[in-house]
């Protein structure tokens, strides 16, 4: 759950910002550098668009001085896994059928269910760009700042076709009865054939990366590498599919993902400057 003393930590960092840019004005000034440029807040905008493990997104950036960028944009992950599911257990309406024929038994066991796993990375973000070399003049920087967005990581999700439904109507079994393994957990059907699961994250992700690249490039066309950490808190599985009977078995699964706190980013960006540079040497 996101905690109301992040707003006080941002509030600081909003703060640290402010005094790193009064701090790159004072020293350009007092150090008469006239060979590097004195960037003023907002004097010029960079879009870019970019890809990596949080997916494909847009972002839009801005100088704050020449030590720290604005950066703030979106990105999707379309991604997706689809596979079949058939260890199902028809052991209890084969017992009610004595001598039941070998094409019952196969009919039943070809049965199969489709799931689909997505990753939901949907997110925004906010993020601040720092350069500590060069009196910001580096291409090297350091980012960190907020992601946004759902609380999910993955979902699991299927159901049975028209088909298979009738079938396992007329064969009377009882759907709810039926049980699908998602990530080593048991997940009970839904009346209607479905079933559903989520991998839990946090919906607000403190994030911090470093990288190569300029956030307002020099020429009208750049390029940007990033490496970072996205900290999602502790990964839990979520469904109203687990019975209280698997309670015990959920309970060992999320024990694992506890060691699962941070989502690696891996971020390639092309950045287009939109405006002539406007610096005052």
């Amino acid at each position: 759950m996101f905690k109301p003393n992040l707003l006080s930590k941002a509030a600081r960092r909003m703060w640290l910002v402010v005094m790193i840019c009064s701090v790159s004005f004072a020293q350009a000034k007092d150090r008469g550098d006239r060979e590097l440029p004195v960037r003023r807040p907002f004097s010029n905008f960079a879009i870019g668009v970019n890809a990596g493990t949080v997916g494909f997104g847009a972002s839009v950036a801005t100088p704050l001085c020449n030590y720290v960028s604005l950066r703030g944009g979106f990105s999707v992950a379309p991604f997706s896994y689809s596979y079949t599911y058939d260890d199902f257990d028809f052991s209890d309406i084969l017992s009610k059928i004595p001598g039941a024929p070998a094409s019952l038994v196969d009919q039943l066991n070809s049965v199969e269910l489709g799931l689909k796993a997505e990753l939901q990375m949907t997110s925004g973000h906010l993020l601040f760009d720092i350069v500590p070399f060069r009196r910001g003049n580096s291409s090297f920087f350091i980012s960190a700042g907020l992601y946004f967005g759902t609380g999910k990581l993955i979902t699991v999700s299927g159901r049975f076709d028209d088909a298979t439904m009738r079938e396992l109507e007329n064969y009377g079994v009882d759907i709810t009865k039926l049980s699908v393994e998602i990530g080593d957990v048991e997940a009970m059907m839904n009346p209607d054939g479905s079933v559903s699961a989520d991998l839990k994250v946090r919906s607000v992700k403190p994030y911090v990366g470093l990288g190569f690249g300029r956030a307002i490039p020099r020429r009208r066309v750049g390029f940007r590498f990033e490496l970072g950490a996205l900290f999602h808190g502790t990964p839990k599985i979520v469904s109203d599919n687990i019975s209280d009977t698997n309670s015990e078995e959920l309970s060992d699964v999320n024990k694992f993902l506890k060691d699962f706190k941070v989502y690696p980013q891996l971020n390639f960006q092309v950045t287009v400057r939109l405006l002539k540079d406007k610096t005052r040497r």
